[in-house]
């Protein structure tokens, strides 16, 4: 079954990269160091997001293959098949409501809907073919964070290559600059990481409780990132922008340390009931739930096989916690 999954979910990648080259193709050759421009302009918010989103974690960071197939997923599937769904659905509401409708409601009514369902889709392919990367709604955000950051950098990319044209072409490098540095400076801090960072939350209730009992939240923070991204692309003045962003911020900031507030608790009163049993040295349940403090607790011990073993011990003492504290 994982195998069939990973398989799949490779495969959709290589189609959703297929899908965005070839809207984009001809920009390259026109303005091939623009595009590079573009590109290169990108890769601090990815090097900050992917540090700081592990970092978010609690306890130990997640694992790096499965946090960058959610980067990839965002940049690649999700964002690929995003550009056929929007154009489709902008000209159903262009036909039905009229082309003023479309032209000021059309990004508000449409993005929401495909982008996070897409986005959402490559968490949910995670826990399908890694079901113990994600165990709970915090594993899930830190997850979807990770699928809209790489959505993210990627329509950041293709939103300044829009720009030239748009600009009048005239100066290719300006206008992908101003683009970056709106988007990334200005949007950055609430935009797609947040949204789907709460719906990935969602998932990992499914994934912790099932349908039953993890339908409805998951069906919540799915709504709850639509509405998210909906304030965003609503029509509005252009400083109407910064308390939306600001709003997302503080949405996506309370509801992760609700959960991690919740998830630390768990996973002390999981390490007692562990040293309570004798299944953790009382002398390292100390150090076990920080990370400086288990680098702290090595470095007591010389380089070689003692410091080696304390490490792995470590390692496997917080994966019991974590399992029992994921929710």
């Amino acid at each position: 079954m994982s195998r069939w999954v990973r398989s799949t979910a490779v495969l959709l990648c290589v189609i959703g990269a297929g899908l965005t080259a070839w809207a984009f193709h001809r920009v390259p050759a026109v303005f091939p160091a623009a595009t590079v421009l573009a590109a290169v302009l990108q890769l601090p918010l990815l090097i900050l997001g992917w540090w700081l989103l592990r970092l978010a974690r609690p306890l130990s960071a997640p694992a790096r293959t499965w946090s960058a197939a959610a980067v990839i997923w965002g940049a690649t599937a999700a964002t690929g098949y995003a550009l056929s769904a929007n154009q489709g659905l902008t000209g159903l509401w262009a036909k039905a409501a009229g082309v003023a409708f479309a032209s000021n409601w059309s990004a508000a009514l449409t993005a929401p809907v495909n982008e996070e369902l897409l986005k959402a889709a490559g968490v949910v392919l995670i826990v399908l073919a890694a079901p113990r990367a994600i165990r709970g709604p915090l594993d899930g955000m830190i997850y979807g964070a990770l699928t809209g950051l790489g959505f993210q950098v990627m329509e950041n990319v293709t939103y300044s290559l829009n720009n030239i044209p748009l600009t009048g072409a005239t100066d290719p490098a300006g206008a992908v600059a101003i683009s970056a540095v709106l988007r990334v400076g200005l949007t950055g801090l609430g935009s797609h990481w947040a949204m789907t960072a709460v719906a990935g939350a969602g998932v990992g209730y499914l994934a912790a409780r099932g349908l039953r009992g993890g339908g409805p939240p998951a069906a919540a923070c799915l709504a709850a990132a639509m509405a998210m991204h909906m304030l965003f692309d609503a029509p509005g003045p252009a400083v109407a922008i910064l308390p939306k962003i600001l709003l997302n911020f503080v949405v996506v900031l309370a509801f992760y340390l609700k959960l991690q507030s919740g998830y630390r608790a768990r996973a002390r009163a999981v390490l007692a009931r562990h040293v309570a049993a004798g299944a953790v040295p009382a002398v390292e349940a100390p150090a076990l739930l920080a990370r400086r403090s288990r680098r702290r607790r090595q470095r007591q011990f010389p380089f070689g096989p003692v410091r080696d073993q304390v490490a792995s011990r470590q390692l496997a003492d917080l994966a019991d916690v974590e399992r029992e504290a994921a929710d």
